[in-house]
């Protein structure tokens, strides 16, 4: 249901009479199914609101609006109808590795379009009926983000166990026929879509340049609730390293044959094949920093910046940064920084995922219990930083514990949340 969530003051539909609560039903007779429909319906100067008043009354408005002025309304959701969810049963889903008690929205397997392209989320294409592509078409709903495995039909059909996933050659082609444009994902999974089997995808991938704006290949995440499903190995070290070397032959050739790079490997390959990042440069402008594709490159560039301009020796209190394995890594060579040069008492707590399993080891993933966990081992009271990514917009970690929750069980500790490097680097050095 479009149901408006907030009107802004001296705006055309507060004028209008509309109301928080409001609901609208249709706009110039056209039932609108999203945001993507009521931005397009509303573009035109004049249009007629159908509208249901929230004490059930309906009303039929119309609208005459001037250019560059907007209703000034906002919506509970940016989808108004049924979201579209996942078909597939892919071997390597991580959502079907999730503990039973986990919360309900995590366990929707969303592979929505619209939230592609609103979102950044990625899409398998496999559920599209030829209605959702004429409304891509007509609202050029680009770029998408497209998870695209492997351009083998087969081992499409293997990975996905879905036989309408085999076509997705065909189904870029049909976006490339409409201008639109894509960034696609490769999950890699050892021994099944890596090796000759990412050569090909690769190899099929580049001709849809300059449409394909990025691919990111990722290694599969693996958590301990694996009982009964698909055997999947984790990458090691020498796979890594292998992986990437053979990244980087294609991101050499692409440079050569099509003027840039636009393949990049998550950041958790270099760090399992403990090489070096590629330049900062080399990432232009990070169009997968969502997928865990250059956040390390991306932070540590940031505090290169921001070390010129650090203060000399101050006192400070002592703080303790909560992260996961990977997140440790990024942080240690400037928290040393940090502690050397204007002499501050930081120390790094890396959290072990109990709730996952030890396998996972990203800062996103962690959970309130292994968080309080790790806590109930500091005696000495202190400044605790905890990382925003691990913490939804209602201040819960995916296990539902709530941030409140640990301030009420350590109420000796002061509780500081950071988003990224700059927010990090501001709370300790306040004086």
């Amino acid at each position: 249901m479009a149901v408006i969530s907030n009107v802004s003051s001296a705006s055309l539909a507060e004028e209008l009479g509309l109301e928080t609560g409001d609901e609208i039903i249709s706009i110039n007779g056209n039932q609108i199914k999203d945001i993507l429909d009521y931005r397009y319906e509303t573009s035109d100067l004049y249009f007629e609101l159908e509208l249901k008043k929230k004490n059930g009354k309906i009303e039929y408005l119309k609208v005459e609006r001037n250019y560059n002025e907007y209703l000034g309304i906002e919506f509970e959701n940016i989808i108004f109808d049924d979201l579209m969810l996942c078909n597939n049963d892919c071997v390597f889903c991580f959502v079907k590795q999730q503990p039973d008690e986990i919360r309900k929205s995590l366990k929707l397997k969303d592979d929505d379009y619209r939230f592609s392209f609103l979102q950044g989320s990625f899409i398998t294409l496999s559920n599209l009926k030829e209605r959702d592509y004429e409304k891509i078409y007509k609202y050029h709903i680009s770029p998408l983000y497209i998870s695209v495995h492997t351009t083998n039909p087969d081992l499409r059909i293997k990975m996905m166990k879905n036989p309408k996933t085999g076509n997705i050659k065909k189904q870029l082609d049909k976006l490339l026929n409409h201008n639109i444009q894509f960034h696609a994902q490769i999950v890699l999974c050892p021994g099944i879509n890596d090796g000759e089997e990412l050569d090909k995808s690769i190899n099929d991938l580049i001709k849809y340049f300059p449409s394909i704006l990025s691919l990111g290949i990722v290694p599969v995440g693996l958590t301990k609730y694996r009982k009964s499903l698909y055997p999947l190995k984790k990458y090691n070290k020498k796979n890594a390293r292998i992986v990437l070397k053979q990244i980087n032959k294609w991101q050499n050739k692409i440079k050569i044959t099509q003027g840039k790079n636009y393949i990049y490997a998550s950041d958790e390959f270099y760090f399992l094949a403990e090489q070096s990042f590629p330049k900062y440069k080399d990432y232009n402008d990070f169009p997968q920093i969502e997928n865990g594709i250059g956040l390390s490159k991306l932070t540590w560039y940031k505090f290169s910046k921001l070390k010129n301009s650090l203060p000399q020796k101050i006192k400070t209190n002592k703080y303790i940064i909560i992260t996961g394995k990977l997140g440790e890594q990024v942080l240690k060579p400037m928290i040393n920084i940090l502690n050397k040069i204007i002499g501050l008492y930081i120390d790094i707590l890396p959290v072990e995922n109990y709730y996952y399993g030890k396998e996972v080891n990203v800062t996103g993933l962690l959970t309130g219990r292994d968080i309080k966990n790790v806590l109930e081992n500091i005696e000495i009271p202190t400044n605790v930083i905890l990382p925003g990514i691990s913490l939804n917009k209602n201040n819960k970690f995916l296990d539902d514990l709530e941030l409140n929750d640990l301030k009420n069980n350590f109420k000796k500790n002061n509780f500081i949340v950071c988003n990224d490097i700059d927010e990090l680097v501001e709370v300790v050095i306040d004086e």
